[in-house]
């Protein structure tokens, strides 16, 4: 099964360009429910969501039918512990991910690591906190974001062997930061697309060149095809998540990729959304 979404569904700049002028923004998430099964939650990166939040998302999930979130590990346990508070990331299993579970709301869960947290001397420190999680219950994802964990041709045999000793994905990326290896070792797997910029990914400009920000670009079809190959040949789910959400460029190129992968109509023929009652929204390709 694959399962293509958009990083967000919440971005003012998509009235307009994917939401009707007037729907309210109550509304969002039930009308991009007719598009995509999935988003992931970058709010819970932030902060930890209180049970009435949690609550909410699982009820509203239930009203639109097999729709899921997958959910960014808190900031506190990736990025000020640097994994070292298995305390927080339990807590988070018991009172976000058990709840949205139960309710068959929950996708998988990112584990983002910082850029600060290397190989060699991280990997231990990788494995004890993999091996404090309930791995076999939550599809984790490990996003690694530092060049020591690549090797010549992909990530290091270390940190691929440790993954999948814990059947843990390994979140593949497509953006200036990281190569796009694609390696298969849990019983899904999980890619995040950023875009290409970059002249200004690495910096603190906004604006350039009319750019809204580094996550403002769109894909090529040309550019999508080599993960189209990749994706179509992983085993069990693949969940895809579109991060570029300036200009809807997310929703685009999503749609885009579903249509690359057989799931959707061309982009610039009527919409097939996945409830009835929707008016066009995709007029040309992108």
């Amino acid at each position: 099964m694959i399962l293509v979404g958009t990083a967000g569904w919440s971005y003012d700049d998509w009235i307009g360009a994917f939401y009707p002028p007037n729907l309210p923004k109550r509304a969002w998430l039930g009308y991009y429910a007719k598009f995509f099964r999935t988003t992931e939650i970058n709010s819970t990166y932030y902060s930890f969501p209180a049970a009435p939040v949690v609550d909410d998302w699982a009820r509203k999930a239930a009203r639109l039918g097999g729709f899921e979130y997958s959910l960014k590990m808190p900031a506190k346990v990736t990025h000020e512990s640097l994994l070292a508070d298995v305390a927080t990331a339990q807590q988070f299993e018991a009172n976000v991910l058990a709840p949205l579970k139960a309710a068959g709301a929950l996708g998988a869960v990112l584990v983002q690591a910082p850029p600060s947290l290397h190989n060699p001397e991280h990997l231990d420190r990788l494995g004890s906190f993999l091996g404090a999680l309930d791995t076999g219950a939550y599809d984790y994802a490990v996003e690694l974001r530092h060049s020591s964990w690549l090797g010549e041709d992909g990530y290091a045999p270390g940190a691929v062997a440790l993954l999948k000793r814990h059947d843990v994905a390994l979140c593949a990326v497509d953006g200036p930061s990281m190569p796009p290896f694609f390696e298969a070792t849990a019983r899904h797997a999980y890619l995040r697309l950023h875009g290409r910029n970059r002249d200004i990914w690495f910096s603190q400009k906004q604006g350039l060149d009319g750019r809204m920000n580094r996550y403002d670009y769109l894909y090529t079809r040309e550019e999508l095809e080599p993960w189209r190959a990749k994706v179509s040949a992983s085993p069990g789910t693949v969940r895809v998540y579109f991060n570029n959400h300036p200009r809807a460029n997310a929703v685009k190129n999503a749609k885009l990729f579903e249509f690359l992968l057989g799931l959707a109509p061309e982009p610039g023929t009527p919409p097939v959304p996945r409830q009835a009652g929707l008016s066009s929204y995709f007029t040309g390709e992108p």
